[in-house]
């Protein structure tokens, strides 16, 4: 049934096109780099790299699938760029909520700022405070100490 030309013949994704495989690869490491940006430390860092990736990929698929190759790599590139932008949207959103709260609370801030730089200490001085002496425990007597009485 294979072998019958009846039977339409698939070939795999970018079989035989190298400027296709190409485009895949770029693809799947821009989509994986778009993941990353979606987190708030590494976001900017990966989202860079993420978008170059995806927009060679996409035009480097779109090359390949005019020449007849199939259409994987650009249905790869095509979600890898949107993937990047909806990345670029969310690290957008996260740092103007961020500067928003940091805003709205910037007296409480310098009031925190004021009062641990009054507590450092001046030059010559311990950050340590003055201990308050322990407590004086009494004393058991002999018998509940364990101790005997054998002065003769």
């Amino acid at each position: 049934m294979m072998n019958d030309p009846s039977f339409p013949q698939n070939p795999s994704c970018c079989s035989g096109s190298p400027s296709c495989t190409a485009a895949l690869v770029l693809g799947i490491i821009a989509l994986v780099l778009a993941l990353i940006g979606f987190f708030l430390c590494l976001g900017w860092v990966a989202l860079i790299p993420a978008g170059l990736l995806a927009i060679i990929a996409l035009i480097m698929s779109i090359v390949a699938a005019s020449k007849g190759s199939p259409k994987g790599a650009l249905v790869v590139s095509i979600i890898a760029v949107v993937l990047t932008l909806m990345a670029c949207g969310a690290q957008i959103w996260m740092v103007s909520s961020a500067s928003a709260f940091a805003e709205e609370h910037s007296v409480e801030f310098q009031k925190i700022m004021d009062n641990s730089t009054k507590e450092v200490p001046k030059e010559g001085e311990s950050l340590r405070r003055p201990q308050a002496p322990a407590p004086a425990v009494p004393a058991a007597p002999a018998a509940e100490r364990g101790e005997t009485s054998d002065t003769l």
